[in-house]
């Protein structure tokens, strides 16, 4: 059932979507017709939620994707904007959709001989990091490896990326910035903590991390302000864009601040176990928690 309450200017809106293990991934979508969102569990599946449905679970969630074959770590959409959806598993395998008609329609699929942990689509190109220590691009117009970067001793835990750079973070500590131009690692920094989720919005990398705090580099990558959250234990997940930093946290707070390097926190929401992951989109906040469920927030006083 959707349990709704409001918080501020936000109004939430719970479900125990149709998972029944940990979500360790949600991306909130831009579509041409609907607002949707997607999901990935534990429990091998993605769920596809009409966001102009929040009312209803039963109408909220329009599909349940069971091709994967194992846990479900990361979703992306092509440049933000197209209806090209990829999603990484466990099982070594990427698989691509098109969601252009509302649900999740496959086109292909690969395999990597290796965990997909994260992913960043750009137009035409997949960069994603596995448990293997190693960053690939896929090339999806030639269907082919374009390159992979050998950054890290330990699994690769995110990836973003510029025209010039490509970013990567380890469970080894390290923050590597890959010059694409060069064709060669521009600087690796060893962090006091494990950076779990890192985004880039020119001009600055944000670096989130297990010091529950955030971070922000320039593209030489030098510190240029350290942002204190309040949280008392890791960052999960971070999503940054040009409406809002959404922060989740083990502590299971989820955290909304102004999305500038001065930040103020808009709002702050506790849930009842973890938050893993954390997305936002057009004044609504999407978070996948430990115990199955997502939570959304939306703000009322954005149509």
């Amino acid at each position: 059932a959707v349990v709704s309450t409001q918080s501020g200017h936000y109004g939430r809106d719970s479900m125990s979507s149709n998972h029944y293990g940990d979500i360790h991934c949600v991306k909130m979508l831009s579509h041409s017709a609907k607002q949707l969102a997607l999901s990935g569990s534990r429990d091998k599946t993605i769920c596809v939620y009409d966001l102009d449905n929040f009312e209803s679970q039963e109408d909220c969630i329009i599909n349940t994707n069971t091709d994967h074959n194992g846990w479900i770590w990361t979703i992306d959409q092509e440049d933000c904007k197209s209806s090209n959806i990829a999603s990484g598993s466990w099982d070594s395998y990427i698989h691509f959709y098109d969601i252009g008609r509302g649900s999740l329609e496959k086109t292909c699929d690969i395999s990597v001989h290796s965990a997909i942990l994260c992913t960043r689509y750009e137009k035409n190109l997949l960069l994603y990091g596995t448990y293997s220590k190693i960053v690939f691009g896929y090339d999806t117009r030639s269907k082919t490896t374009a390159f992979k970067l050998k950054n890290h001793t330990k699994p690769v835990l995110s990836v973003a990326a510029s025209e010039e750079y490509i970013w990567s973070s380890g469970e080894d500590n390290a923050l590597v910035c890959y010059d694409r131009r060069m064709n060669k690692i521009l600087k690796r920094i060893r962090m006091e903590r494990i950076s779990s989720s890192i985004r880039f919005l020119e001009p600055y990398l944000w670096v989130a991390g297990y010091d529950g705090n955030i971070k922000c580099f320039n593209k030489d990558m030098k510190i240029m302000k350290k942002i204190e959250t309040g949280h008392t234990q890791p960052i999960m997940d971070m999503c940054h864009n040009m409406g809002a930093t959404v922060t989740a946290c083990k502590d299971g707070v989820v955290k909304i601040f102004s999305p500038n390097t001065s930040p103020v926190l808009w709002n702050s929401f506790t849930l009842d176990n973890s938050a893993s992951c954390v997305d936002y989109r057009k004044g609504i906040i999407m978070a996948g928690c430990c115990d199955s469920s997502v939570v959304f927030w939306k703000n009322i006083n954005v149509d």
